[in-house]
């Protein structure tokens, strides 16, 4: 499935609908609801990122990230730290639990490429870039364990984050696959599953 790709940074005009959107209003790509939060640009947007942890299940860690123009800009600079990884953990978190650690949601070749918001609907394309004359490749090689933590890092993230997104596309350079990398199948939009998240909270 190929999606026409629109443009990833809204202009001015319509960052004010997606803040009218926020009071009820119609939203560019549809309906905004009561759960989506938006904060100031620049200032601090506390998201849930949920990190692959040693084992079998995610680690939802509250992050700050600075808050973009609009709710795409902020939902790809989601997805963007969960690429880059969790780095040293700010001051006054939880510890992890012994022997746990935790770890970027994907190989370090892949990169995002672009990202859409319509209708709930996150449409997240992601591309794999190799050092070299711009060498590209369909997919990273992934086993089913890492590749399952993979997804629902996205997933559990974007739809946890207070940003009106309700499922999740996957897409490599442009196009929807049948699966993520061989065993997740991705063939339709995505709802989080919070029993991969190691010990689940409401608040997430």
């Amino acid at each position: 499935m190929r999606r026409p790709r629109s443009s990833l940074w809204p202009l001015a005009a319509v960052v004010l609908l997606v803040l009218l959107g926020a009071c009820g209003r119609d939203d560019v790509d549809g309906e905004l609801d009561g759960d989506v939060e938006l904060v100031p640009e620049g200032e601090d947007f506390f998201a849930t990122l949920c990190f692959p942890a040693t084992g079998e299940l995610l680690r939802c860690v509250p992050r700050a990230i600075p808050a973009a123009a609009s709710v795409e800009e902020t939902a790809a600079a989601i997805v963007q730290a969960l690429i880059d990884g969790p780095g040293p953990a700010p001051v006054g978190d939880d510890p992890p639990e012994p022997g746990e650690e935790i770890f970027p949601a994907l190989p370090p070749a892949v990169g995002l490429q672009a990202f859409d918001l319509v209708n709930g609907v996150a449409y997240v394309d992601l591309t794999v870039a190799q050092a070299g004359p711009a060498l590209r490749f369909e997919r990273p090689a992934m086993g089913l364990r890492d590749e399952l933590l993979a997804v629902y890092s996205l997933v559990n993230s974007l739809t946890a984050s207070n940003l009106g997104i309700e499922r999740v596309v996957l897409m490599w350079n442009g196009e929807q696959r049948l699966t993520f990398a061989g065993h997740v199948d991705t063939s339709r939009p995505l709802l989080p599953d919070l029993d991969r998240n190691a010990e689940p909270s409401a608040d997430l």
